[in-house]
């Protein structure tokens, strides 16, 4: 069994796609370190394979709000699960080296160029790579969750009930 794995992420949302990539990479290891991505304007990742990815309209909420939605939907779904929670910078091999730290493996999952291009780098910041999974759908996505958000149209079906009850309390 390996002693840490990492998963990384956006996370913007944390929705039940996220959900069900961070408890499966949970089930095979000891510990769980999630990595949350763009945690602020400076250290986001500019991408050709994703433009979109590094907008502000993409990356609405905090890395501090993402964490307490990671934390709080783990806590309430898989208790048992308690994981490090760190800014992951994935601008260079090194700047993810260093944010994520001693881990033994990260875990993965590949649905078009970006997934590639987060393996290599990954690779490349000497990790070994462990991909849970290649598919060409996703059962969620922050896009869709984002959008019916900003449209007032019903969303919350969509994310575990600590990410709704985070975003509704930004709604004020």
């Amino acid at each position: 069994m390996v002693a840490e794995v990492a998963v990384i992420g956006r996370f913007q949302p944390f929705h039940w796609g996220h959900f069900e990539y961070v408890t499966e990479a949970a089930r095979h290891h000891h510990r769980l370190a999630v990595g949350i991505t763009n945690p602020s304007p400076e250290r986001t990742r500019h991408t050709g394979v994703d433009p979109n990815r590094s907008t502000g309209e993409a990356n609405p909420f905090t890395f501090e709000q993402r964490s307490a939605m990671v934390s709080t939907s783990l806590a309430r779904l898989a208790p048992h699960l308690r994981p490090r929670i760190v800014p992951c910078d994935l601008r260079s091999p090194a700047t993810l080296r260093s944010s994520l730290g001693d881990c033994d493996v990260v875990a993965l999952t590949v649905y078009d160029a970006w997934g590639r291009e987060k393996q290599a780098l990954a690779e490349a910041a000497g990790y070994e790579v462990l991909v849970l999974w290649q598919r060409t759908e996703k059962l969620v996505t922050g896009t869709e969750v984002r959008r019916r958000w900003r449209m007032a149209l019903p969303w919350d079906h969509l994310v575990p009930s600590g990410t709704a009850e985070l975003i509704c309390s930004l709604r004020g």
